[in-house]
């Protein structure tokens, strides 16, 4: 049963109430077709001032309360709740350094997806290899009884320290998450990248799938392929998130761009950065640090390019629909005219742009959607007065959307340096050069982008490389 902590877990240095616990959300990509096996829940705590905290600041505190049994009920109930809402969905969940000693931890998850009437094959869960080693052989009827409830299991952060491989093997266990220092740099012949190579050829003769952790770069992605690693996840892929995700992944030229149509998004999008994507700006992430960590941090990276949509095609991983950022914005805000929860400030364009927009738009609308517009001055991302005016003018819109159309890298690079710094207002953010254009800018830079577009895919086919 779902046992009730105490009001308030303390420690001499720090104070937490357990109702300010949230389940976030980070899925894993199946390497090959880019398609979510599962979304691993992450648990974080909010605060009475509505700051986020992770495990590092409040585990100890949990700890110390003794309330790690609680804590895990707590967290597996939350996402079995979610797990009845998308019967598509799974989810794996980390279970405490303590859940070895715990002896009813299997018949209260049998209750809680015997109450929800949720299938057991979408739970997983994932034990570390030093709490599994801890008493091994407690450790090994722990996973054979979540394992005779139908549910998967997986050894997590594994790096050959604490079990051996014969330990490994006896375990049973479905999967196993190798340990995020194994695969930090592949491309290197080193201890660590041999051991991960051991691990990996030995998962697969045991039938058991690896994941990779912690890929929140494309220098080590690139080279997962090559390992027969079957599954990843980072922040090269996707952030993490206080929902799940269940959208797939095309790879091009490096960057994993969200496969979904202009219709999905729309529906799907309620929170997150929205980056769109093109040929130019591609090929300089490897030149740009700044630019790729902007890209690691954005929710949504979106194929607004025709010619990555035909290299999609031709790489065998075709893209659903290219999306204009010019049409998607448009369609956005056509798509919440009734929804008084969307408000928009806009920033960007020459003086006097952005609030010829914002009266243009709101026309279109027949309300008030853009409550604030700002038009910076050129060299405004190097003013730090400056961006913080901006800042406060934004935050002091209420504005729960901002539309931010200054030019690439420049968007992208603003949105890395302050989102910190915006208001927890603001859900949605944009960063699409043609935000502010409207419908003649695409009219003037048609035909060019045509001609270009027409060049660059003979280059293409001709040359892939």
């Amino acid at each position: 049963m779902l046992a009730q902590p105490r009001p308030v877990l303390s420690s001499p240095q720090f104070m937490i109430n357990p109702r300010g616990f949230e389940l976030w959300y980070q899925p894993v990509y199946d390497v090959s077709s880019g398609h979510v096996v599962q979304n691993e829940v992450l648990l974080r705590w909010r605060d009475t001032q509505g700051s986020l905290h992770r495990p590092k600041t409040f585990m100890p505190v949990v700890s110390n309360a003794e309330a790690e049994p609680w804590l895990d009920r707590y967290v597996t109930s939350q996402a079995i709740a979610q797990l009845k809402a998308y019967p598509h969905l799974k989810l794996s969940i980390n279970l405490s350094k303590r859940i070895v000693e715990d002896r009813s931890i299997a018949e209260d998850i049998y209750n809680l997806l015997t109450q929800q009437n949720v299938q057991p094959h979408q739970l997983h869960f994932e034990i570390s290899e030093a709490s599994l080693a801890q008493n091994f052989q407690d450790s090994v009827a722990l996973v054979h009884d979540l394992k005779a409830l139908g549910c998967s299991v997986i050894l997590d952060n594994f790096a050959n320290q604490h079990l051996t491989f014969l330990q490994w093997e006896k375990l049973g266990v479905d999967a196993v998450k190798l340990d995020a220092s194994l695969i930090r740099d592949l491309k290197q012949d080193s201890l660590q990248t041999r051991l991960a190579r051991a691990i990996i050829d030995t998962s697969v003769s045991l039938e058991q799938s690896a994941i990779a952790k912690s890929v929140d770069a494309y220098a080590t992605s690139r080279h997962l392929h090559n390992f027969s690693v079957g599954s990843a996840q980072g922040y090269h892929f996707k952030p993490p998130s206080n929902r799940p995700w269940l959208t797939s992944k095309v790879e091009v030229l490096g960057v994993p761009i969200d496969n979904m149509t202009q219709a999905d998004l729309l529906n799907d999008l309620k929170s997150g950065v929205v980056f769109t994507a093109n040929l130019d700006r591609l090929t300089h992430l490897n030149q740009d640090q700044e630019l790729r960590a902007a890209y690691n941090i954005a929710d949504y990276k979106i194929c607004d390019s025709q010619i990555l949509y035909f290299a999609s095609r031709l790489l065998g991983s075709p893209i659903q629909e290219q999306i204009s950022g010019a049409d998607l914005f448009a369609a956005f805000y056509t798509h919440h005219q009734n929804n008084p929860d969307i408000t928009v400030f806009l920033l960007g364009g020459a003086p006097g742009v952005a609030a010829q927009t914002q009266q243009t738009i709101n026309t279109r609308v027949g309300r008030d959607m853009v409550v604030g517009a700002y038009s910076p001055s050129a060299s405004f991302d190097g003013n730090s007065q400056e961006c913080t005016d901006i800042i406060e003018h934004i935050n002091r819109s209420g504005a729960t959307v901002l539309a931010i159309g200054v030019g690439s890298p420049i968007q992208e690079r603003w949105i890395y340096r302050h989102r910190e710094r915006l208001a927890d207002s603001i859900k949605i953010i944009f960063a699409i050069d043609a935000i502010l254009d409207l419908d003649t800018s695409r009219q003037q830079r048609g035909p060019l982008a045509s001609l270009f577009g027409a060049k660059q895919l003979l280059r293409l086919i001709s040359q892939p490389k």
